[in-house]
């Protein structure tokens, strides 16, 4: 039975949310518009046009709007690249994974993981245990296909190249920010060293030598 107190809670909550997701869009349009170092609560405030006073009742600080947008946008990436992973099969394991690869930077990009937030993660040290922890999630993703896909080695060492592989993507922001540009060939070259760097897990021989050597 809902109670007439649960009634009265939503839109309560609703208007909270509402107000919460305002707030990061001002901050993250901040971003956009001036850079990191212009991000105040005073900026946001009259981006939004919400009180300073008001985006205290929700946030502590800049950081932690900033780290909410960060860990928020890193999630759906993951769901979005767990879920393009679940398709990539032994048989054709270049091309799918080639193909999650770009989709998921077409996602990425078009949920607004820019370079903007990219560049907060540097600037804000509250924001590393996110990237941290992010990272460590794509890698243990890597695992699991790549002992899907057949690989031997050892869940640590899979692990090990995960982490390796996923520091191609941080390669594509530096990129991007030392060019000025977003030019895809730095996605596809982050495709082509993925594959290179996989294949020699996934050979045949690989295993023999494993079965043989234990």
């Amino acid at each position: 039975m809902v109670t007439s107190t649960e009634i009265k809670r939503r839109p309560v909550q609703a208007r909270s949310q509402k107000t919460r997701t305002a707030i990061k869009d001002a901050t993250h349009a901040v971003m956009r518009e001036k850079g990191v170092r212009a991000v105040t609560t005073n900026a946001v405030a009259a981006h939004s046009g919400i009180k300073v006073g008001s985006i205290y009742d929700y946030f502590p600080n800049k950081e932690a709007i900033i780290a909410e947008i960060y860990e928020e946008k890193l999630a759906q990436v993951r769901r979005f690249f767990e879920a393009g992973f679940e398709t990539i099969a032994a048989e054709h394991w270049q091309s799918q994974l080639a193909t999650v690869i770009r989709e998921t930077w077409a996602y990425q990009l078009s949920i607004g993981l820019d370079r903007t937030i990219v560049d907060a993660a540097y600037y804000y040290e509250a924001l590393f245990p996110i990237a941290q922890q992010h990272a460590r999630l794509i890698a243990s993703n890597y695992v699991r296909l790549l002992r899907r896909l057949g690989s031997c080695w050892a869940p640590e060492q899979l692990f090990d190249l995960g982490i390796s592989l996923y520091t191609l993507v941080n390669a594509n922001w530096s990129y991007w920010r030392l060019t000025s540009t977003n030019d895809e060939i730095a996605i596809e070259r982050q495709i082509a060293m993925t594959i290179t760097l996989i294949t020699p897990v996934l050979a045949a021989s690989e295993c023999r030598i494993s079965e043989v050597s234990g």
